[in-house]
């Protein structure tokens, strides 16, 4: 088999778990079928979300743009006789012989303005509610596609129907099969994901418990607020844009942070929305943007036994060092303790020596970077 094909198929199959492999198996196909643009056009009939997720030679955001000006693929499959279906594969040099591609509006508003000429389409699922394509463009000048780049087409053509429809089927795994969520879980401050329609679809215990408190964060299963009407315009008004701008390939990716009062008069909670790498294909359980939470207030309790462990620590030096890392002054460390100062301060000097640090803010930095914030079930 042609090292340069298997090359190129197994580039495909690594892209359904690295979304950055789909440009580089659009860079070897174009390379092999010299080809100046590519790109993968996806279409949702049920969210009406379409555009070019990934490309080469030309901005994802600028096909996208042509896309919407031009109407490219519904040009290429209103001159197809059977109409599209999925496994089609057609050629604007086959459609529109000769000078006829120069009259329609895909030439003059497609092509022509990105000073290419020929394009080919492979329609990898076409019907039902969904269309992905993957088109490939030749520069004005480099004639037509032959029959040997015609060939490679159709041998790729099945691998990325099964690329496509395993990006399909891993999008849309249960929240509990995936390592990543039970990890969240472990984590010490609040995470609330959002899919496509701006609807919860996991929260943390960190998070669960944030909201259960009542104390400034308001969600249910359509809305994220605040108990105050200003914050919680900005909080919607950054999710929905942060949501959007995962959607439009020719929107930049958003995000933000703000801080959110609390009617109780404690420390406001820092709040971090980020956007999430967009699925190819819309799924209400995809997740589309990530909130995180962090609470002031809560103590950076570490699980004694785990620090006893990573630092060779006694019980009592593992005591007086989570004391330290909750902010908690020697004085307050030995009351807390039931033991003198002086005990205090010469365990803590042990505690210094094993873990190579020589102040109180130097020990929790270190222990506040370190796995101890995890929670797991060991502790």
């Amino acid at each position: 088999m042609n090292p340069q094909f298997v090359r190129v198929v197994e580039t495909l199959y690594e892209s359904t778990f690295e979304p950055g492999q789909l440009e580089v198996f659009l860079e070897e196909m174009a390379e092999l079928t010299d080809s100046a643009a590519a790109g993968i056009y996806c279409c949702d009939d049920n969210t009406r979300h379409s555009g070019f997720v990934s490309s080469i030679g030309i901005s994802a955001g600028e096909l996208t743009a042509r896309e919407r000006e031009a109407g490219f693929h519904r040009e290429v499959g209103r001159h197809m006789s059977p109409p599209p279906r999925s496994g089609s594969i057609t050629y604007t040099q086959d459609l529109l012989p000769g000078k006829r591609l120069h009259r329609e509006r895909l030439f003059s508003h497609f092509l022509q303005p990105q000073g290419l000429e020929q394009a080919g389409c492979l329609y990898v699922e076409h019907g039902g509610h969904h269309t992905v394509t993957a088109s490939f463009m030749r520069k004005t000048g480099r004639g037509k596609y032959r029959e040997q780049d015609k060939a490679l087409f159709s041998k790729v053509m099945p691998h990325l129907q099964r690329s496509f429809r395993l990006k399909r089927h891993t999008a849309g795994l249960p929240l509990g099969l995936s390592s990543a969520w039970e990890l969240m879980d472990m984590l010490s401050y609040g995470v609330i994901l959002f899919n496509s329609r701006q609807e919860v679809i996991y929260l943390n215990p960190q998070a669960e418990r944030i909201v259960a408190d009542n104390d400034g964060v308001v969600l249910n299963t359509r809305y994220l607020g605040a108990c105050r009407s200003g914050e919680s315009q900005q909080l919607r008004n950054l999710l929905r844009a942060t949501i959007a701008s995962t959607i439009d390939p020719a929107v930049p990716l958003g995000g933000g942070d703000l801080l959110v009062s609390r009617p109780s008069g404690k420390r406001a909670y820092s709040v971090m929305i980020h956007p999430l790498t967009p699925s190819v294909f819309s799924d209400d359980q995809c997740p589309a943007a990530a909130v995180i939470l962090q609470d002031p207030e809560q103590a950076s309790e570490a699980p004694l036994a785990r620090m006893r462990s990573l630092y060779d620590l006694t019980t009592a030096e593992s005591r007086v060092a989570n004391e330290i890392m909750q902010g908690h002054s020697l004085e307050i460390c030995a009351q807390n303790l039931g033991h003198s100062v002086s005990t205090s301060r010469n365990l803590l000097k042990r505690v210094f020596a094993k873990t190579e640090t020589g102040r109180q803010n130097e020990l929790v930095s270190l222990l506040l970077r370190s796995p101890l914030g995890l929670q797991s079930a060991q502790t």
